[in-house]
Protein backbone atom coordinates (compact mmCIF):
# COMPACT_ATOMS: atom_id res chain seq x y z
CA UNK A 1 0.00 0.00 0.00
CA UNK A 2 1.33 3.46 -0.85
CA UNK A 3 1.97 6.07 1.87
CA UNK A 4 -1.06 8.25 2.54
CA UNK A 5 0.39 11.47 3.88
CA UNK A 6 3.26 13.83 3.17
CA UNK A 7 4.78 12.83 6.50
CA UNK A 8 4.64 9.14 5.50
CA UNK A 9 6.28 9.93 2.16
CA UNK A 10 9.03 11.86 3.94
CA UNK A 11 9.60 9.01 6.39
CA UNK A 12 9.75 6.49 3.54
CA UNK A 13 12.31 8.60 1.73
CA UNK A 14 14.39 8.89 4.92
CA UNK A 15 14.31 5.11 5.35
CA UNK A 16 15.29 4.61 1.71
CA UNK A 17 18.21 7.05 1.84
CA UNK A 18 19.35 5.89 5.26
CA UNK A 19 19.26 2.25 4.15
CA UNK A 20 21.18 2.96 0.96
CA UNK A 21 23.84 4.91 2.88
CA UNK A 22 24.03 2.16 5.50
CA UNK A 23 24.61 -0.61 2.94
CA UNK A 24 27.24 1.49 1.16
CA UNK A 25 29.02 2.06 4.49
CA UNK A 26 29.34 -1.71 5.05
CA UNK A 27 31.97 -2.00 2.30
CA UNK A 28 30.57 -5.36 1.24
CA UNK A 29 32.78 -7.79 -0.64
CA UNK A 30 31.81 -8.55 -4.24
CA UNK A 31 29.41 -11.50 -4.23
CA UNK A 32 27.41 -13.34 -6.86
CA UNK A 33 24.42 -13.95 -4.58
CA UNK A 34 22.97 -12.48 -1.41
CA UNK A 35 23.55 -15.90 0.16
CA UNK A 36 27.28 -15.35 -0.36
CA UNK A 37 27.04 -12.52 2.19
CA UNK A 38 26.44 -15.09 4.95
CA UNK A 39 30.05 -15.03 6.32
CA UNK A 40 30.15 -11.22 6.19
CA UNK A 41 26.84 -10.83 8.04
CA UNK A 42 27.86 -13.48 10.57
CA UNK A 43 31.11 -11.67 11.27
CA UNK A 44 29.26 -8.35 11.52
CA UNK A 45 26.82 -9.68 14.15
CA UNK A 46 29.38 -11.89 15.88
CA UNK A 47 27.44 -15.12 15.39
CA UNK A 48 27.30 -18.01 13.00
CA UNK A 49 24.24 -17.99 10.78
CA UNK A 50 22.47 -20.98 9.32
CA UNK A 51 20.10 -20.72 6.39
CA UNK A 52 17.30 -23.17 6.95
CA UNK A 53 14.60 -24.01 4.42
CA UNK A 54 11.46 -24.84 6.39
CA UNK A 55 7.84 -25.28 5.52
CA UNK A 56 6.47 -22.92 8.13
CA UNK A 57 2.82 -22.78 7.13
CA UNK A 58 0.44 -20.00 6.21
CA UNK A 59 -0.02 -18.70 9.77
CA UNK A 60 3.69 -17.88 10.01
CA UNK A 61 5.56 -15.28 7.95
CA UNK A 62 7.35 -16.58 4.82
CA UNK A 63 10.68 -15.79 6.47
CA UNK A 64 11.94 -15.60 10.01
CA UNK A 65 15.13 -14.89 11.92
CA UNK A 66 15.54 -16.66 15.22
CA UNK A 67 18.57 -15.81 17.35
CA UNK A 68 19.91 -17.99 20.12
CA UNK A 69 22.87 -17.25 22.38
CA UNK A 70 25.21 -19.14 20.05
CA UNK A 71 23.77 -18.89 16.53
CA UNK A 72 21.23 -17.23 14.30
CA UNK A 73 18.85 -19.09 12.02
CA UNK A 74 17.19 -17.69 8.93
CA UNK A 75 14.15 -19.71 7.97
CA UNK A 76 12.68 -19.33 4.50
CA UNK A 77 9.98 -21.05 2.48
CA UNK A 78 11.53 -23.74 0.23
CA UNK A 79 8.36 -23.87 -1.90
CA UNK A 80 8.78 -20.36 -3.29
CA UNK A 81 11.04 -19.30 -6.15
CA UNK A 82 14.82 -18.99 -5.61
CA UNK A 83 14.51 -15.22 -6.24
CA UNK A 84 11.86 -14.93 -3.51
CA UNK A 85 13.97 -17.06 -1.16
CA UNK A 86 16.90 -14.69 -1.72
CA UNK A 87 14.63 -11.72 -1.04
CA UNK A 88 13.49 -13.29 2.25
CA UNK A 89 17.11 -14.03 3.24
CA UNK A 90 18.21 -10.48 2.35
CA UNK A 91 15.35 -9.04 4.43
CA UNK A 92 16.40 -11.10 7.46
CA UNK A 93 20.04 -10.07 6.92
CA UNK A 94 18.74 -6.48 6.99
CA UNK A 95 17.28 -7.06 10.46
CA UNK A 96 20.57 -8.56 11.65
CA UNK A 97 22.80 -5.85 10.23
CA UNK A 98 20.62 -3.07 11.65
CA UNK A 99 20.56 -4.73 15.08
CA UNK A 100 16.78 -5.12 15.27
CA UNK A 101 15.79 -7.20 18.27
CA UNK A 102 12.18 -8.38 17.88
CA UNK A 103 10.50 -10.37 20.62
CA UNK A 104 11.22 -13.59 22.46
CA UNK A 105 7.99 -15.24 21.41
CA UNK A 106 7.15 -17.16 18.28
CA UNK A 107 4.27 -15.88 16.13
CA UNK A 108 2.29 -19.11 16.68
CA UNK A 109 2.58 -21.74 19.43
CA UNK A 110 4.87 -24.09 17.50
CA UNK A 111 5.81 -21.63 14.72
CA UNK A 112 4.65 -23.94 11.98
CA UNK A 113 6.82 -26.80 13.18
CA UNK A 114 10.04 -24.82 13.77
CA UNK A 115 10.17 -25.99 17.37
CA UNK A 116 11.14 -29.42 16.13
CA UNK A 117 14.35 -27.76 14.89
CA UNK A 118 15.11 -25.50 17.89
CA UNK A 119 14.79 -25.70 21.64
CA UNK A 120 12.42 -22.85 22.66
CA UNK A 121 14.47 -22.23 25.81
CA UNK A 122 17.44 -21.16 23.66
CA UNK A 123 15.56 -18.48 21.71
CA UNK A 124 16.79 -14.96 22.40
CA UNK A 125 14.97 -13.04 19.65
CA UNK A 126 12.41 -13.70 16.93
CA UNK A 127 11.77 -11.52 13.91
CA UNK A 128 9.42 -12.47 11.13
CA UNK A 129 8.15 -10.72 8.05
CA UNK A 130 4.79 -9.42 9.19
CA UNK A 131 3.69 -5.77 9.37
CA UNK A 132 5.40 -3.40 6.94
CA UNK A 133 3.95 -0.40 8.77
CA UNK A 134 6.59 -0.90 11.47
CA UNK A 135 9.82 1.07 11.04
CA UNK A 136 12.07 -1.98 11.58
CA UNK A 137 10.23 -3.91 8.87
CA UNK A 138 10.48 -1.04 6.39
CA UNK A 139 14.16 -0.64 7.18
CA UNK A 140 14.89 -4.37 6.87
CA UNK A 141 13.04 -4.45 3.54
CA UNK A 142 15.06 -1.52 2.17
CA UNK A 143 18.40 -2.79 3.49
CA UNK A 144 17.57 -6.23 2.05
CA UNK A 145 16.78 -4.67 -1.32
CA UNK A 146 20.11 -2.83 -1.37
CA UNK A 147 21.93 -6.02 -0.35
CA UNK A 148 20.36 -7.75 -3.33
CA UNK A 149 21.23 -4.82 -5.59
CA UNK A 150 24.84 -5.13 -4.42
CA UNK A 151 24.89 -8.87 -5.19
CA UNK A 152 23.22 -8.37 -8.56
CA UNK A 153 25.78 -5.75 -9.58
CA UNK A 154 28.68 -8.20 -9.38
CA UNK A 155 29.78 -9.77 -12.65
CA UNK A 156 32.64 -12.23 -12.34
CA UNK A 157 35.30 -11.95 -15.03
CA UNK A 158 34.94 -14.45 -17.82
CA UNK A 159 37.81 -16.43 -19.21
CA UNK A 160 37.28 -14.57 -22.49
CA UNK A 161 37.59 -11.25 -20.63
CA UNK A 162 40.81 -12.40 -18.98
CA UNK A 163 42.22 -13.50 -22.34
CA UNK A 164 41.44 -10.12 -23.83
CA UNK A 165 43.25 -8.39 -20.97
CA UNK A 166 46.32 -10.64 -21.32
CA UNK A 167 46.25 -10.21 -25.11
CA UNK A 168 45.94 -6.43 -24.79
CA UNK A 169 48.91 -6.36 -22.38
CA UNK A 170 51.05 -8.41 -24.81
CA UNK A 171 50.18 -6.12 -27.72
CA UNK A 172 50.89 -3.01 -25.65
CA UNK A 173 54.30 -4.38 -24.60
CA UNK A 174 55.14 -5.20 -28.23
CA UNK A 175 54.08 -1.81 -29.56
CA UNK A 176 55.71 0.18 -26.76
CA UNK A 177 59.13 -1.48 -27.00
CA UNK A 178 61.91 0.90 -27.68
Amino acid sequence: MWPRSVRDIGNSELVRRGSQDFVQSLQLPPVASVRDLLPFVGEHIGQSIQLQPAEIGESVPCGMWIATRTASYVFYDPDTSPAHQDHIIAHEFGHMLKGHRGSRTLPTPNAGGLLTLLDPALIQAVLGRTDYAQHDEQEAEMVGSYLQEHANSYRPPTSQGLWRTAEADRIARTLLRE
